[in-house]
C-alpha cells in the first residue's frame, strides 16, 4: 500500500482525484448514483401553441412533426411532454376533439354519417366509426339514434 502510494505521489499531484483513489488501492471511481429522471412538462405557452396548432389540423391529418419543430424540440420529446401535461398523447388528445366534434354535428340528423366524417377529417365512414366507437362505445348511427330517442322521451 505504501509502494502505491508513493507510486502515486510521483504520477499524481497530491490531493488529485486519482492520487486519492491510487492511495485507496483502487484503479476506478465509484459508480455514480443514477440522476433522478426529469420529467418532460411543457409550459403553458406551449400546450396552447400545441392544441391550437393541432385544432388547425382538425380536418386533416395529424402532423406531429410540424408542431414539434415550432416547439423547437424532438417530436418524441414533444409527445412525452404533452402526455406528462396533459395526460394523454397528442394523437388521443386529436381524436377526442375530433370525437367532440362529431357529436356536435351528428346531433343535425340531416347531415349524413359520411359527411361527419369527411368534416371530422377521418378517411372514411368506417374509420370513423371504428375510431367513434372505440373512444365512446357506441357507434355513432346508434349514438345518433338515442339522442333521437331521448328528445322524444322514448329512451333507448
Amino acid at each position: 500500500m505504501i509502494a502505491a502510494s508513493v507510486a502515486a505521489d510521483q504520477e499524481y499531484p497530491s490531493g488529485s482525484f486519482d492520487h486519492h483513489l491510487i492511495a485507496e488501492g483502487r484503479t476506478e471511481a465509484p459508480p455514480l448514483p443514477p440522476r433522478p429522471r426529469t420529467r418532460a412538462h411543457l409550459a403553458a405557452w406551449q400546450v396552447k401553441l400545441a392544441r391550437d396548432m393541432m385544432l388547425a389540423q382538425m380536418a386533416g391529418g395529424l402532423a406531429l412533426a410540424d408542431v414539434a419543430r415550432r416547439l423547437d424540440m424532438s417530436v418524441s420529446h414533444f409527445i412525452k411532454g404533452f402526455r406528462e401535461s396533459e395526460g394523454v398523447s397528442p394523437y388521443h388528445w386529436f381524436m377526442q376533439r375530433r370525437i367532440a366534434q362529431a357529436t356536435t354535428l351528428l346531433r343535425d340528423e340531416t347531415i349524413p354519417l359520411s359527411k361527419v366524417a369527411d368534416e371530422c377529417g377521418f378517411a372514411d365512414q368506417s374509420h370513423f366509426t371504428k375510431a367513434f366507437t372505440r373512444l365512446l362505445g357506441i357507434s355513432p348511427g346508434r349514438w345518433r339514434r338515442n339522442l333521437r330517442s331521448s328528445a322524444l322521451g322514448l329512451g333507448a
